[in-house]
């Protein structure tokens, strides 16, 4: 492979990680910043399974949101809201059952809240998440591809990226040689 075509695959790898682990990296500081220390006053507990301050789950999830969005042609933020909304809960939905089915336990109990299905999902929470996607992809997505546009050819950008990837991937080997660290 030419130097060529490796700087373009290098380029599309740098885009969609740099929108996986922002979206990680904000998955995180909504799990553990704003349920833990704000919402519940429990403090500050890190909620992901690895050290660092990312939770991969909202990166993958990211990317699902954005397919199923670009594959039902949703740009109406009011439908943005809708969709998002109801995608999440739903996933949430399978993800209990799966955990649950996984894991031994639910990781997440909704039973004091209103309009709550078996403590799996409620209405609180599934509204919090279309809010969430509606911001991610009208207001956050269209500024990072801004920010990545104008910084796509910056050398401190370019090593700022690639130590917050070694760190990630660092943590993800470390945390699976390690085990889990949740209780």
């Amino acid at each position: 492979m030419d130097k060529k075509s490796l700087s373009k695959y290098w380029k599309v790898f740098t885009k969609y990680m740099e929108y996986f682990l922002f979206y990680a990296f904000i998955g995180w500081v909504y799990e553990s910043v704003w349920c833990c220390m704000i919402y519940h006053h429990r403090g500050f507990i890190n909620r992901g399974f690895l050290f660092g301050p990312w939770l991969p789950i909202y990166g993958i999830g990211f990317f699902i949101i954005l397919g199923i969005f670009a594959l039902l042609k949703v740009k109406k933020p009011v439908l943005v809201f809708l969709v998002g909304m109801t995608v999440a809960t739903l996933a949430e939905l399978i993800a209990s059952y799966i955990i649950e089915a996984t894991v031994g336990k639910p990781l997440w109990d909704y039973t004091g809240y209103f309009m709550n299905f078996d403590g799996r999902i409620a209405l609180e929470p599934s509204l919090m998440f279309g809010f969430l996607i509606w911001l991610a992809i009208c207001i956050i997505q269209p500024l990072l591809v801004k920010f990545q546009e104008k910084f796509k050819d910056n050398k401190i950008h370019e090593v700022i990226f690639t130590i917050i990837t070694i760190l990630f991937f660092v943590d993800l080997i470390s945390r699976i040689w390690l085990g889990s660290n949740m209780k």
